[in-house]
């Protein structure tokens, strides 16, 4: 089962994390600025990304009681969800690093390797590609999913045990305080963001169980508690404060992580109940999301040595400048989707057939 709404906030958290780097590259190519600090709230759409991960997890297994054969099934299908573009994304990156690591975002870090960043490993620094980091979140919520779906277990017990999962791990990680360095792959198991997987696990099964009675509600409220992080986060109090106790990650999941759960439970409730659909463009930006996620870093780092090579002081100029990048970055992204992206997923899923898509 496939949500268009759940597509559109996909684009939305794409978007939202594009809007970070272009304002580096208006920092870096531009000749003034329109955009700021305030644009690194667009941070907060991996926060909106991880919870959809949870919530479509749970929408697309709803229907497995679990088995080896199941969790054998699943893990295949994420791992070509992922795998194939990463690959190529990464591999396009590696020449430019070689020849010129100063045109790399990130290209400067101490720990380079390469087998880690394919198969997606923790390391003590992200991935030449940095947008990897998130994907490396991605493949473990996937295995601790599947390792549940080894076990006939439905789905209610899967869910407490998701939740128990999340509670004892994150819990942990306050007690020990693991290093980014020393412990990369213990950080990543405690890490708080891990929450958000499980607030949108939890949300997807209270919206089957609720048949989306409290979607338009859910919808408000979490658009209103989302805007109230983004102007929290501004400020910069509420910072000040969770920073002075706990890591910075606890930041985003304390502003984002109730915000996103009930804007996924109340845009898949409003499609299903009220019949409040997205269509046309926006679904389709959804769909281009994931390469738009992986190609923009390539993408806007291109076309913004373009704009440095014919920028002019003013602000018409930056205007178009920005506007050009997210443009030619959303056009990267379309091409990317319909020439590797969806023909690779078709030609590895037609070997197996996976259950789940």
């Amino acid at each position: 089962m496939k949500l268009d709404n759940l597509q559109v906030l996909r684009a939305i958290a794409a978007y939202m994390v594009l809007l970070v780097h272009v304002d580096d590259i208006e920092a870096k190519h531009g000749q003034g600025r329109i955009l700021g600090s305030w644009a690194n709230v667009g941070d907060c759409g991996i926060d909106l990304f991880f919870v959809i991960s949870g919530f479509v997890m749970v929408l697309v297994t709803h229907n497995t009681m679990g088995s080896a054969r199941d969790a054998a099934k699943f893990i295949r299908s994420r791992a070509t969800r992922i795998y194939p573009l990463w690959w190529i994304c990464l591999s396009a990156l590696v020449p430019i690093w070689l020849l010129k690591p100063e045109l790399v975002y990130g290209g400067a870090q101490l720990e380079i390797d390469f087998l880690k960043d394919y198969l997606l490993v923790p390391k003590s620094e992200a991935p030449l590609l940095q947008t990897g980091w998130t994907l490396i979140h991605e493949m473990y919520f996937y295995s601790v999913f599947a390792v549940l779906l080894l076990f006939p277990l439905g789905e209610r017990r899967r869910i407490s045990l998701i939740i128990l999962w999340g509670v004892l791990a994150v819990g942990s990680g306050l007690l020990i305080s693991p290093s980014k360095a020393d412990a990369p792959i213990l950080r990543l198991v405690t890490n708080p963001m891990t929450l958000e997987f499980v607030a949108g696990a939890v949300a997807a099964f209270l919206w089957r169980s609720t048949k989306g009675a409290l979607g338009p509600a859910a919808l408000f409220a979490g658009l209103v508690a989302f805007g109230t992080g983004i102007s929290l986060q501004l400020s910069g109090s509420v910072e000040d404060i969770i920073i002075d106790r706990l890591n910075v990650d606890w930041v985003r999941v304390i502003l984002f992580l109730p915000a996103s759960a009930l804007i996924a439970y109340g845009a898949a409730s409003v499609e299903l109940r009220q019949g409040w659909k997205a269509t046309g463009l926006p679904v389709h930006l959804g769909n281009w999301s994931y390469s738009l996620y992986l190609t923009h870093m390539l993408a806007a780092s291109a076309f913004g040595m373009i704009w440095g090579k014919v920028a002019v002081p003013g602000i018409a100029d930056n205007i178009f400048g920005i506007a050009g990048l997210v443009v030619g970055c959303t056009i990267v992204a379309w091409i990317s989707y319909t020439v590797f992206e969806q023909p690779m997923i078709k030609r590895v899923r037609a070997l197996g057939k996976p259950a789940f898509a």
